[in-house]
């Protein structure tokens, strides 16, 4: 009983759409005038409302004024037949490209529609109709269509692709003949052996034609399914403009629904939906991480991603900046328009910050200073004083080494003079730098090498025993160089002093030379020369580094030095680590 119940009300409804298409026909038996600016609608007798919608590109005006619409959805209560000329008027920028609804056969921004309630036998089945425009931006590039005969119908084969509409170019592309003003869409059919009203179809209602399954009762029909007529089968359509019969919601001038689904037979689907932004914060900017698309704004998501950071209300494009190291007003810039410098700690209150821990404002916070120099950081030094020069202030240095050579006063045998290898030839307490007797001698000619001493001297002689080029210099091979323990105390003086003291340089902390080091350790010399080098490694790794620099490699191939001194050095609390130096000399 239900499945024959339901259809005879498919029947039924089935019915009524045939009595309206009788009408629309009835409508069209009159002359048309061509090249008119008005084009007529179908005179629909199916609804007792008209609703029409626009949006910011553009809005809908009639001749009447009674049916103008500004508003995104306009509805006028249809009581009796009304006839009246409705007119699409893009917004700025914006151009019209084709209606849709009550005016889909207008190829023109300008059509004449005619609406009316349904008969009372059928009033039960009133609804809505309904009627909207689209239209695009001027700037947006599109495909035009050569319009040879001005019916505003173009040729699908004659294109164009431009943002300003070409001369003789319209957007549609549904002409079958461009050469004959009197064919094109919604003409009537005549029997002439011709096409028309461009349905694909040849002089149907007169010999036998096409018709296409209508099987979802839409009035479109199924392009897949002919039959060959002279008259309309049941269910049957003249035109396979369906996109699919299998739902009547879909086909030509349906609206568009956001369902994935091509709703209105436009070959675009999902067209005319917007982005929403997810805005949990609820400041009205949303972030472009989480998006949906929907014809209506959903809650909980807005119409922009200009939100910088979605969990907090505060900070959003509209906010004014703030000076607290955030981009408050999401503009890619933190704190602009404030001037901000580094204050430092000054945790014994004696002037002086430590420079490890500071903060940037725009005032002198309190306890703070705007130096990060202090050398006594949880001790007050307000003179910042340091007789050893070592860093350490005074008011916190247990460590005192008045001449900086890496030995504390009390256990220094030189205390006054820079002494790092605490050398005391005689034994006598007082090292060789301070003690006239030890430095009166010429000092040892010989000393035990270690194997790392003896590994450079030999990557020395080796690299010495071949023609080398050295820059833009060519040297030629030279004799071996010999091991001399007075420049091997130069080299590990000079070494300390760079590892102790955190510096990488040829003069010395205390101001030396490499002449006056080799003079200090008692080396007679006419001429001397210095490599040095931090951060190797190995002897192997800090040759090649000499070998690379074209400078220290001359050195290393000069024929005029004769002896070889050398030492490497290691503090892991130095820049560097470890602090190498090679001294050449020829004595006299």
């Amino acid at each position: 009983m239900v499945t024959l119940q339901d259809v005879a009300v498919h029947n039924q409804r089935r019915e009524i759409k045939l009595m309206v298409v009788s009408m629309i026909f009835s409508v069209f038996k009159s002359p048309v005038i061509k090249r008119s600016i008005f084009f007529p609608a179908i005179a629909l007798l199916a609804s007792c409302r008209l609703v029409i919608t626009t949006d910011d590109m553009g809005h809908i005006t009639s001749e009447s004024g009674q049916y103008d619409c500004a508003e995104p959805s306009c509805a006028f209560k249809i009581t009796e037949k009304i006839t009246d000329t409705f007119t699409a008027v893009p917004a700025e920028g914006y151009r019209f490209i084709k209606w849709k609804g009550l005016c889909t056969r207008a190829p023109i921004d300008v059509c004449e529609a005619s609406v009316a309630p349904l008969v009372e036998k059928y009033a039960k089945y009133d609804g809505d109709i309904g009627l909207s425009a689209v239209f695009e931006s001027t700037s947006r590039v599109r495909t035009w269509y050569r319009d040879n005969d001005g019916d505003h119908y173009g040729a699908i084969n004659q294109s164009k692709r431009s943002a300003e509409q070409p001369e003789g170019f319209v957007a549609s592309k549904t002409d079958c003949n461009d050469f004959d003003p009197e064919i094109h869409l919604w003409t009537k059919e005549l029997h002439d052996a011709q096409d028309n009203n461009c349905n694909g179809l040849t002089d149907e209602g007169y010999v036998e034609i096409p018709f296409y399954l209508d099987s979802d009762g839409d009035g479109y029909g199924d392009p897949e399914s002919v039959t060959m007529s002279k008259r309309k089968p049941a269910r049957h359509s003249k035109n396979n403009l369906d996109c699919n019969d299998l739902s009547a919601d879909d086909y030509p001038g349906a609206p568009e629904q956001y369902d994935n689904r091509d709703n209105d037979c436009d070959g675009e689907t999902d067209e005319g939906g917007n982005v929403y932004y997810r805005d949990v914060d609820g400041d009205g900017f949303g972030v472009s991480t989480d998006t949906v698309e929907s014809f209506e704004p959903m809650p909980g998501y807005v119409d922009n991603d200009e939100d910088c950071d979605d969990s907090n209300a505060q900070i959003n494009p509209i906010t004014v900046e703030e000076f607290d190291s955030v981009d408050n007003n999401c503009d890619g810039q933190v704190d602009e328009g404030f001037t901000s410098r580094t204050y430092y700690l000054d945790s014994d209150g004696d002037g002086y910050g430590d420079r490890s821990r500071y903060v940037f404002d725009i005032t002198l916070p309190e306890g703070y200073a705007t130096n990060g120099t202090d050398n006594c950081i949880d001790v007050a030094n307000p003179g910042q004083g340091d007789i050893d020069r070592d860093g350490i202030g005074d008011a916190c240095d247990n460590f005192t080494d008045t001449d900086r050579d890496g030995w504390q006063e009390s256990a220094d045998n030189c205390p006054a003079v820079y002494n790092p290898s605490q050398s005391d030839t005689d034994g006598d307490g007082i090292g060789n730098a301070c003690d006239a007797l030890d430095n009166s001698g010429p000092g040892p000619a010989d000393c035990t090498m270690i194997a790392e001493e003896q590994s450079m001297l030999n990557a020395v002689n080796s690299f010495r025993a071949q023609a080398r080029t050295c820059g833009a210099s060519i040297y030629p091979a030279a004799a071996p160089l010999a091991w001399n323990c007075k420049l091997e105390l130069a080299a590990l003086t000079h070494s300390m002093d760079m590892a102790n003291n955190n510096f990488f340089s040829h003069t010395g902390s205390n101001g030396s030379t490499v002449g006056t080091r080799v003079t200090d350790v008692g080396y007679s010399w006419s001429t001397v020369g210095e490599n040095i080098a931090a951060g190797y490694a190995s002897v192997s790794s800090v040759m090649q580094g000499w070998i690379n620099s074209p400078g220290h490699c001359a050195n290393m191939m000069t024929s005029n030095f004769q002896d070889l001194g050398s030492a490497k050095v290691s503090n892991a609390s130095s820049q560097y680590g470890v602090y190498w130096t090679q001294v050449f000399g020829r004595s006299r």
